[in-house]
């Protein structure tokens, strides 16, 4: 995740141990912050895949259809692209769906999940 962070937000710099060191303490303080704040190990675990169900299944694949297909084959207002935008747009709007289900659950303390056994 350190070598994701410094290749986004500073593609063009070279290694530094102080950068490096300032990303690795952040992401232990959230890290850590979610684990102090989260009540359960489900809710974790709804966290997660609230998160990276719809980004695998959705998001994705129509954003790196839309990046990965150049513009000269392809346009970007083509109806194949309109769709993988629709496509994305439609993942995103599940996680956040998910996201507010989770997290009402947490403010509310009441699980609204039919919940298993």
């Amino acid at each position: 995740i350190r070598r994701a962070i410094l290749q986004i937000f500073w593609p063009e710099k070279p290694f530094h141990w102080a950068r490096h060191i300032a990303i690795a303490v952040v992401l232990l303080f959230i890290v850590n912050l979610l684990v102090i704040l989260i009540p359960s190990i489900r809710d974790i675990f709804g966290l997660i895949g609230a998160t990276s169900a719809p980004s695998l299944i959705f998001i994705l694949p129509g954003v790196f259809y839309i990046r990965i297909v150049p513009e000269d084959q392809e346009p970007l207002m083509s109806r194949p692209k309109i769709q993988a935008a629709c496509f994305a747009a439609l993942g995103f709007i599940f996680m956040v769906m998910s996201l507010s289900f989770i997290i009402s659950d947490w403010v509310t303390g009441v699980v609204h999940s039919g919940g298993g056994h």
